[in-house]
């Protein structure tokens, strides 16, 4: 499949303001004949308008949203240097993008590049009615600009910047915990805190499920109840896998004894760890590293 840039679509017209050195907002008209991949011209994060209604909605392959811009004045983001396959459109596609410095964008909405990334899918296609207006206010100033109208734009701008900020809480954070609760389990980022958590295991020390309960802001009781359902899993049996997988690694890896990684790992002593990882294994903390050094050597 060829790849190409937004600039290269056929019947592209395209012009580009910059509000701020922050903010920039591009006009687009495009139209593509063919399946086309491409990442947009300018690096940032586009949030992007549909302007015209002669044309069937954007057909994204690559996203499990399928469809976006399905109407006059629906909006989605984009993150920086994100690529997307889209389907042919009969006709011109006309869009407003307005087009935000990655780290600007980041800091203003206090929000990690690597969520904005994971949740593409959740965002490319957005119900916010406050940003679709910001959207339509900067783009009657860029057409027919009136006293004051960069101020105008940039203070758009900004709102949307709030609203993308908000959207985002509450779409993946509130909302998503109250999804996951009504269907019996965690939502994606109670689970990531749990995940997170245990991996941190080895400077932290293993987190009790007091500890974890309260990462999530969830009882006990929920919080197993609702692990269990997420995962198919108990959650004091992924904590010992969690903790056999880390034993497993310093024994091989590391020159440390039986009792430092005993002390590491959180167990009351080196006797009762050499029990808890044979009854798990099979063999003792010794043997297993016996044949670990073997299985290296014979690899090497």
């Amino acid at each position: 499949m060829k790849s190409q840039s937004m600039e290269q679509a056929l019947d592209q017209e395209i012009s580009l303001s910059r509000l701020s050195s922050n903010v920039s907002v591009l006009l687009a008209t495009v139209q593509w004949g063919t399946v086309q991949e491409f990442t947009p011209p300018v690096s940032g994060y586009y949030i992007c308008q549909r302007l015209s209604n002669d044309h069937s909605a954007l057909r994204f392959d690559n996203l499990a949203i399928g469809e976006a811009f399905g109407h006059v004045r629906s909006v989605g983001l984009l993150p920086p240097s994100f690529s997307v396959r889209v389907f042919p459109v009969e006709r011109a596609f006309r869009a407003l993008n307005c087009v935000f410095e990655p780290s600007y964008f980041e800091s203003a909405t206090e929000i990690d590049p690597e969520q904005w990334h994971e949740d593409t899918d959740a965002f490319v296609k957005i119900s916010n009615r406050r940003v679709e207006t910001m959207m339509q206010m900067i783009y009657s100033e860029l057409v027919q600009p009136a006293f004051g109208a960069n101020m105008v734009m940039e203070a758009a701008s900004t709102m949307i910047l709030v609203e993308m900020a908000r959207y985002r809480r509450q779409r993946l954070g509130k909302s998503s915990a109250e999804d996951a609760r009504s269907q019996g389990g965690l939502a994606p980022w109670q689970l990531r805190r749990i995940h997170d958590r245990v991996a941190a295991a080895l400077d932290m020390g293993y987190p009790s499920l007091s500890e974890l309960a309260q990462l999530c802001g969830i009882s006990e009781g929920h919080l197993m109840r609702t692990f269990k359902t997420s995962t198919g899993q108990q959650i004091h049996k992924y904590i010992a896998e969690e903790r056999l997988r880390a034993a497993k690694r310093l024994l091989a890896e590391a020159q440390v004894s039986a009792k430092e990684i005993s002390d590491r790992l959180g167990f009351c002593s080196p006797a009762y760890f050499s029990a808890a990882f044979r009854r798990m294994t099979g063999l003792t903390p010794t043997d297993f590293r016996r044949r670990a050094r073997v299985d290296e050597v014979g690899g090497d």
